[in-house]
């Protein structure tokens, strides 16, 4: 379980993670949003929202 504190930290990144690509001229799809924010809460793996993600795309080789 994640200490408070590593939830805000993961969290800030999270955030700081998508004004970068704002910042860059690309959006953030809001499903994609919640995925990073889930797993910033441990409430799911990385690989978890990476999967997620891909499923998304199976007709497209990654």
């Amino acid at each position: 379980m994640l200490s408070e504190q590593q939830i805000n930290f993961n969290l800030n990144a999270v955030d700081n993670a998508i004004a970068q690509q704002t910042l860059e001229g690309l959006t953030v799809s809001e499903d994609v949003i919640i995925n990073l924010r889930k797993a910033a809460r441990g409430e799911i793996t990385v690989d978890e929202c990476l999967k997620i993600e891909l499923r998304k795309y199976k007709h497209v080789k990654v």
